[in-house]
């Protein structure tokens, strides 16, 4: 059944018992009164009288009907909408600025006027219904058109021409990628040209999903780029015409235009090409075979890719965008070696999950999780078992340090993510959801929903709520408890294993213990491994107490239990299964940046750069000489520069070998003047010491601004500006391990 049809059968029938109830209510109450005589008299009560009980009737039905809710109706106001948008754009770069006109298809759906978001920055010149001008009014980034009588017809034909200068500032070495756009929401210059969806850069009506037809006349060589179907790039004397066709309706349009070498390659019925600057031109093929490589992936997990064409294209800042149909990429990112092998994957991935199957937010944004889960995991799964329980050990590792109780919040309330911590939580707690999701249904259920959802919801705005239906019909199960103990509750399961013993019985044996949640309580699926030399097994528990017995038999002497061994379930680690990380640092609360004695001039600029790289709030700076006893024991430390040895930790990691001048790490002598350490140390009282030796200014703020990149891990060694060793200090303990 149509879903707005539906919810106007649900709305009618609510307003009809919101107005059939008190009338019901108060004539039961006038039908009572006659048998509540009839029964005060054959059943009288000492001191009671008649009178009361036709008083006390009434007055308790028709305290009952006042409570009944009070009729709803539907607001009087509808809400106009556009339908198509054929747009015509004329870049000027050598001022930031285009002009613009706009003609669309609109339904006013009875409105009394039009009112369109258009940026601050734009002028409107004229605005016509039906090749008929009209008066309009501009105010505070709203174009408000009064419709007078033309609000009784069915479709409006509105064309509005204006001009706009876009002049944000784009970052030239940004110091973190929290956000995949720098804040940068629309820029028209030399180097290129941006304009992100909801920048105002066209007119835009709230609510609506319009599909497009746009042209762009820029100077020559400057090709735009836009989502759809491209219908040519033409240069005649001193312009380039680019025009792109949007067939499928979509929530906002972006924009990009620079000088760039075309490569396409047909795959079957899809397009794939490069859009790059000439000085990449380099990576087309390998792009355009890691294209092919991933919509083939998905086309056989889910269903056929939605669109006529995916492009790669070339940004002239650092980005890191999913459009629909392309994917936007900065020059420095193009070129990371990690980006063919996962990143470029999870926005092809997207194509299906966000781009394809909307997003209705108002209850979370499920598609950055769904997406993470079917990208960055399902490669390191489809590499090795080892590979995908790692990745999920990293998840709960990053969730448990950087997403502190006041950073904390619901999946029902992520959008999108702005620091670590939410990240934490919309790709990786989201992401972990669905890995709980296909071990608990199975796979034939986990893929058929996927499916299903695919082909029923693509183009709509879809919710964690249809999610939840698709998978519950796939399951022929109800969901209802998993997904609102994931979705509506912030934080995660607290589990330790206690009272463990094995006893000889018979043959064999039987180990017993229990394992204790702190409220709040969920009902969790876990796996116990008993290793038992080579009769090792695994054993299903399922718990929803706060402590919950443990029973298991073994045909041979158990040598050890561990509960949740593959990290399959969403938890928070104890400390003692977190090794000290740079995410250990970045979700510090409150950090002492501290300069080394044996310093150098430009020290306190590198620390800066470190300290907002790393997102790092409530920092103060200060010289070594000056370290407070109180201070070092109660706030966490980054060391710049070699601190005395009086500060640093009484017994450092195996291997490591620190002095001004070199240092050693997994046997490795670096002793360059480009060579840089940084580590973050185990500490007591859940403290970090964390410490950057750069062995001389030469490199220090170049390494200071990657360091963040490296979130997992416990240390790092660089030379000249790039990393040669990564890892972390060992962990051998947790409280869900029994030996």
């Amino acid at each position: 059944m149509d879903v707005v049809l539906l919810s106007r059968l649900q709305f009618a029938l609510t307003g009809a018992l919101h107005i059939l109830f008190p009338t019901l209510a108060i004539g039961l109450a006038l039908c009572l009164l006659p048998v509540v005589a009839g029964i005060s008299a054959c059943f009288p009560l000492k001191g009671t009288s008649t009178d009361f009980y036709r008083k006390f009737l009434t007055v308790a039905l028709v305290f009952a009907a006042l409570l009944a809710p009070l009729p709803r109706f539907p607001a009087a106001a509808a809400m106009p909408i556009s339908l198509h948008h054929d747009l015509r754009v004329v870049l000027a770069p050598e001022n930031q600025s285009f002009s613009g006109m706009d003609t669309m298809t609109v339904k006013a759906d009875g409105s009394a006027s039009l009112v369109f978001q258009l940026s601050n920055t734009a002028v409107v010149h004229e605005v016509g219904i039906h090749d008929k001008s009209c008066p309009f009014e501009v105010k505070d980034g709203k174009l408000e058109v009064p419709l007078g009588d033309d609000k009784r017809l069915e479709s409006l034909f509105v064309t509005i021409k204006y001009s706009a200068f876009f002049a944000d500032k784009a970052p030239e070495a940004p110091a973190n990628a929290d956000n995949p756009g720098y804040g940068v929401v629309g820029i028209i210059s030399e180097k290129g040209t941006f304009l992100l969806a909801g920048s105002g850069w066209y007119p835009e009506l709230p609510g609506s999903f319009p599909t497009f037809r746009l042209s762009v006349d820029a100077p020559a060589g400057l090709q735009a780029v836009s989502a759809g179907r491209s219908l040519g790039h033409e240069t005649i004397a001193d312009r380039t015409l680019s025009g792109w066709q949007v067939d499928h309706p979509l929530p906002g349009l972006s924009l990009s235009a620079g000088r760039y070498v075309l490569r396409e390659r047909k795959l079957n019925s899809i397009t794939i090409a490069t859009y790059f600057l000439p000085q990449n031109d380099d990576l087309s093929s390998g792009y355009l075979d890691a294209v092919a490589k991933y919509i083939g992936l998905y086309e056989h997990l889910i269903a056929p890719y939605p669109f006529e064409k995916f492009a790669v294209v070339e940004n002239f800042f650092p980005t890191g965008y999913g459009f629909p149909s392309y994917t936007l990429l900065g020059s420095t990112v193009l070129r990371l070696p990690f980006i063919l092998d996962t990143s470029l994957g999870h926005e092809i991935a997207h194509s299906w999950w966000g781009n394809g199957v909307l997003v209705d937010a108002r209850g979370g944004n499920w598609c950055e999780g769904l997406t993470t889960y079917l990208s960055d995991y399902l490669y390191k799964e489809r590499s090795s078992e080892l590979e995908g329980r790692e990745y999920r050990l990293q998840i709960l590792r990053n969730f448990t340090t950087l997403v502190t109780p006041e950073r904390g919040f619901p999946l029902t309330l992520f959008q999108s993510r702005y620091d670590p911590a939410s990240q934490a939580i919309g790709y990786g707690k989201a992401a972990m959801v669905f890995h709980m999701l296909r071990r608990k249904l199975g796979e034939q259920p986990f893929w058929g929903a996927l499916q299903e959802i695919y082909r029923s919801r693509l183009f709509k705005e879809t919710s964690w709520k249809d999610l939840q239906t698709a998978f519950e019909r796939q399951a022929g199960t109800p969901l209802e408890q998993f997904f609102t103990q994931w979705l509506s509750r912030k934080g995660a399961p607290r589990l330790t294993v206690t009272h463990a013993l094995r006893e000889r019985q018979g043959e064999g044996w039987v180990l017993t213990g229990e394992i204790h949640q702190v409220p709040p309580l969920y009902a969790l699926e876990l796996n116990a491994a008993v290793d038992a030399g080579e009769q090792s097994r695994h054993e299903a528990l399922s718990i929803s107490r706060e402590t919950n017995p443990i029973r298991v038999i073994a045909t041979a002497q158990p040598l050890r239990i561990t509960i949740d061994p593959g990290y399959d379930t969403f938890r928070y680690l104890a400390p003692e299964e977190i090794p000290p990380s740079v995410n250990s640092l970045k979700g510090s609360s409150e950090v002492t940046v501290v300069l080394s004695e044996l310093g150098w001039e430009g020290m306190e600029r590198v620390a800066m750069v470190l300290a907002r790289s790393l997102g790092l709030e409530n920092t103060r700076i200060v010289p070594e000489a000056r370290l407070e006893g109180a201070e070092f024991r109660e706030h966490d430390l980054l060391f710049v520069g070699l601190p005395s040895a009086k500060h640093l930790p009484a017994k450092l990691p195996p291997g490591l070998i620190m002095n001004r001048g070199s240092f050693v790490v997994e046997g490795r002598t670096f002793t360059g003047p480009s060579d840089a350490f940084f580590g973050v140390f185990p500490q007591t009282a859940g403290r970090c010491l964390a410490l950057f030796l750069p062995l001389s200014p030469a490199s220090a703020e170049e390494v200071a601004g990657k360091i963040t990149h490296y979130g997992r891990y416990s240390y790092l060694a660089f030379s000249g500006g790039r990393n040669e060793i990564k890892g972390n200090w060992p962990v051998t303990e947790s409280p869900l391990m029994v030996k």
